[in-house]
């Protein structure tokens, strides 16, 4: 989902379209608002630190120092604010399966995975049904001879035929696969989807966060460090319409910085940290590392950024669109990505459904 207010190419009528695709919007977006001649590239930040408290005004400042990777030259500069958004599908979680490294195959994260004719007449196990490996397992079907998909979850996604739901890995021994629930499969790739870590190496310790199970804490909002609120991220979220998500933070952000909106005092923050956990974690009966999956709610956390800046949240229109398409995935992985919609605001919806391939209809 695009940027509100900049759409992506007309021209291009798909609904789903590539990485190629993005990264051509990206550039655009960045041309288009005159970005690049603010982004300093081939530059790699080694430490973010907290300047000296008699070089600090009401709030922590930062010494941030990089390397030029081209010339080697290292130099430190100080800022006000820092925003981290350095993504988390950089470093991968990988699993402790007993045996792994007695594989007699290739083993790889779903971070290094390309394209499908790498693996041409092979036999592969993918390991998660989340996103990553149900998008993978589906775009090996036209090159693997065989693909299993290895997961625990309850209810299996929908793709092809040529993929054999399997329960998770017990453990390895060599060739052989041995799964939980006892049976045996053989595979000349495991493909590990089995998501990544959060990872801030270039935090120093006085301000890095505590990050337990998967979760980042103490952050007001999923954004604001409260310890030390000059300090934001960006992008922490899971399970969420990513673009839109991402304004409405950077909007947030803006705002505290530009003094339009003061933020709570530091026990306020946290009392609001704490209820946002309980809200998530505690009261729905989830999981720690499930804090920053918001699904559903990522709706509700939008509007109520937008309301506490006294300013008109989004229109339902993408809301209704994410649910629509949430089920016509689920009713077919292999094929949702063949439907097309188009926003409209003639429809109650806010949308309208261009094509959809049988096969999705008749769960949506």
């Amino acid at each position: 989902m695009a940027y509100p207010g900049f759409p992506f190419s007309t021209d291009d009528e798909r609904s789903f379209v590539g990485h190629k695709e993005v990264l051509k919007y990206l550039q655009r977006f960045a041309e288009h608002y005159n970005l690049l001649q603010h982004i300093r590239f081939r530059e790699r930040v080694i430490e973010v630190d907290i300047l000296s408290p008699e070089s600090a005004n009401e709030h922590d400042q930062w010494n941030v120092t990089v390397r030029n990777e081209e010339s080697g030259l290292v130099t430190t500069h100080q800022f006000d604010y820092v925003l981290i958004c350095n993504g988390h599908y950089t470093e991968p979680k990988l699993s402790n399966i007993q045996g792994l490294d007695t594989f007699d195959g290739e083993v790889l994260h779903s971070h290094h995975y390309r394209s499908p004719s790498a693996y041409k007449n092979k036999i592969v196990l993918i390991l998660g049904a989340g996103p990553s490996g149900v998008d993978i397992a589906a775009d090996l079907i036209d090159d693997a001879s065989k693909i299993y998909l290895s997961h625990n979850k309850k209810a299996s996604p929908v793709i092809s035929n040529k993929v054999e739901m399997v329960s998770g890995i017990e453990r390895v021994d060599g060739k052989d696969i041995i799964l939980r629930d006892g049976k045996i499969v053989n595979s000349d790739v495991i493909l590990l989807a089995t998501g990544y870590r959060y990872s801030f190496p270039f935090l120093a310790k006085t301000s890095h966060p505590v990050i337990q199970n998967g979760h980042v804490r103490s952050l007001y909002r999923h954004m604001v460090n409260i310890n030390h609120p000059s300090l934001y991220y960006v992008g922490l979220s899971q399970a969420i319409a990513s673009f839109p998500h991402f304004h409405a933070q950077t909007e947030f952000a803006a705002a505290c910085i530009s003094g339009e909106f003061m933020l709570p005092d530091g026990k306020e923050m946290m009392r609001e940290y704490n209820g946002m956990y309980k809200k998530l974690v505690t009261d729905s009966g989830g999981l720690e590392k499930h804090y920053h999956h918001l699904k559903e709610y990522q709706w509700v956390y939008i509007s109520e950024l937008y309301n506490l800046l006294n300013r008109e949240p989004p229109s339902k229109s993408l809301e209704n669109l994410y649910y629509q398409v949430h089920k016509v995935r689920r009713a077919s992985s292999l094929l949702f990505k063949q439907s097309q919609y188009k926003l409209s605001d003639n429809t109650q919806q806010g949308f309208i459904i261009i094509y959809e391939p049988p096969e999705c209809q008749i769960c949506a």
